[in-house]
C-alpha cells in the first residue's frame, strides 16, 4: 500500500462495484476550488484517498428519512448560530470601536460614521444597520443576475438575517441598556439648552484589544460555522465571485484585496490606532476562520486489515451506517490471506469503530490517519 498522507482532501466520484479479490482502481483527481475563503486546497490528492470516495458514495438508502432530516434541520441551526455570532461581533465589539475588519459590515461602518453628522438625529447603529440591509440588497441582485445559481437560497437567507439582526439591534439600542444597567453612563451638556444630561457609554469596556479578541473569536467561529453548512454571508464574497469571473484573480485574493481596501480607508475615517486594531483583526481572522473550518471537517480515513471481516463490516454498514472499500491481501511474512477494509467516517464515529474491531478482532492491524474533507453521499459537506 502506498504511504498514506496523514491530512488528505478528497472530492466525489462515482462509486463502482468492487468486486472481492481485485484491487480498486486507484486515480488521482485535482479538486476545484477553495476549501475555505482564503485558503486554497492542498495541490494534489492521494491516489488511496480517491478510491475511498469511490465506496464512500454508498446508496441513499443507508441513511433512513430520519437520519437525512436530522442532517438537514443540523445544517440550518449552524448556520443561524453562525449567522448571530457574526452579528453580535459586528454589533457588540467591531461598531462601537470602529473595528472595519473589511467585509460589507466594514464598509458600512465607514459610511454610517461619514453620515452622522448629516442625521444626527439617528444612531449610527441604526445607520450602519440599514446601509448593510441596503448593500446586501443590491449585492444579491447583482449576484443573481451576474452569477446565477452561484447565489443560493441559503446564501440569500444568511444574507438578509446577518444585516437585519444588526439593524434589529441597533434599533432596539441594546449596548445603551445594557451600560445603562451596569452603570456604564457619562453627563454631557446639551447643546441647545445647556443642561446636563446621562448618556449610556458606546462601548461595553474600557479595554479594545479584549474588545477585538472577542470580536475575532465570534466574527471567526460564527464564519466557520456559516461556511461550514454550505452557505455565505454574501457581500463581498458576491463581488469576490464577479471578479473571479471577470478576471484571473482567486476568490480568497479578491476577498483579501477587497478587504484591504475598505481598512486603507479607516486610515483616513477614523483613528490611526483603531485602524492597526482593524488590520491586525482581519489577519488574525482569517488564520482563526481556516483553523475552524479544517477542525470542523476534519474525519478520519480507517484502514484496517483483518482476518475477520464479516462482523466489522457489518458493524460499519448497520451501525454506522457507512460503506467501505474491501479487496483481498497477503501478509508479507506470513503469507496468510486477509482482508483490506477501508472506510472514512467522523471522529466520534472513529472511536466507536475502534473499540469494535479491539472486541471482534484484537490481532487485526488498523491505519487511522485524517482527512480534512470529505464529500460525496452520506457526507455532503463538512457538517
Amino acid at each position: 500500500m502506498k504511504k498514506q498522507k496523514e491530512k488528505t482532501s478528497v472530492s466525489p466520484v462515482e462509486t463502482d462495484d468492487i468486486k472481492t479479490g481485485e484491487k480498486p482502481e486507484i486515480t488521482a483527481e485535482q479538486p476545484d476550488g477553495p476549501v475555505s475563503r482564503e485558503k486554497a486546497v492542498a495541490d494534489a490528492v492521494s491516489a488511496e484517498a480517491a478510491a475511498i470516495v469511490k465506496s464512500q458514495a454508498f446508496s441513499d438508502k443507508i441513511l433512513t428519512p430520519a437520519q437525512k432530516r436530522k442532517r438537514t434541520a443540523q445544517s440550518w441551526t449552524f448556520m443561524f448560530v453562525g449567522i448571530i455570532m457574526m452579528s453580535c461581533s459586528v454589533y457588540f465589539f467591531q461598531t462601537p470601536n470602529d473595528f472595519t475588519m473589511g467585509g460589507v459590515a466594514g464598509i458600512a461602518i465607514v459610511l454610517a460614521n461619514l453620515l452622522q453628522p448629516l442625521i444626527p438625529s439617528m444612531s449610527p447603529d441604526v445607520i450602519q444597520g440599514g446601509l448593510m440591509v441596503i448593500i446586501n440588497v443590491f449585492l444579491l441582485i447583482l449576484g443573481l443576475i451576474i452569477l446565477g445559481k452561484q447565489c443560493t437560497i441559503k446564501t440569500i437567507i444568511c444574507s438578509l438575517f446577518y444585516s437585519g439582526f444588526i439593524l434589529l439591534f441597533g434599533y432596539l439600542n441594546v449596548i445603551g441598556h445594557i451600560n445603562e444597567a451596569v452603570g456604564r453612563v457619562e453627563t454631557v451638556i446639551n447643546p441647545e439648552t445647556g443642561a446636563e444630561i446621562t448618556k449610556a457609554l458606546r462601548t461595553l469596556s474600557d479595554e479594545p484589544f479584549m474588545e477585538l479578541v472577542y470580536s475575532i473569536l465570534l466574527f471567526g467561529v460564527g464564519g466557520a460555522l456559516v461556511f461550514n453548512s454550505g452557505s455565505s454571508s454574501g457581500g463581498t464574497d458576491i463581488i469576490a465571485l464577479i471578479l473571479k469571473k471577470y478576471t484571473k484573480l482567486n476568490v480568497g485574493f479578491a476577498l483579501m484585496l477587497i478587504d484591504f481596501i475598505v481598512i486603507c480607508i479607516s486610515f483616513y475615517t477614523f483613528s490611526i490606532e483603531g485602524a492597526l486594531f482593524s488590520m491586525l483583526g482581519l489577519f488574525t481572522k482569517s488564520f482563526l476562520l481556516d483553523g475552524v473550518i479544517e477542525s470542523i471537517g476534519k474525519t478520519k480515513y480507517i484502514t484496517i486489515i483483518t482476518e475477520k471481516p464479516e462482523l466489522i463490516s457489518d458493524y460499519i454498514l448497520k451501525d454506522i451506517n457507512h460503506s467501505f472499500t474491501m479487496y483481498d491481501a497477503e501478509g508479507g511474512y506470513s503469507h496468510q490471506k486477509k482482508k483490506v477494509l477501508i472506510t472514512v467516517c467522523k471522529r466520534a464515529e472513529a472511536i466507536r469503530l475502534k473499540m469494535k474491531i479491539h472486541q471482534v478482532d484484537p490481532m487485526a492491524f488498523v491505519i487511522i490517519t485524517d482527512a480534512n474533507e470529505i464529500l460525496g453521499k452520506g457526507f455532503g459537506g463538512t457538517l
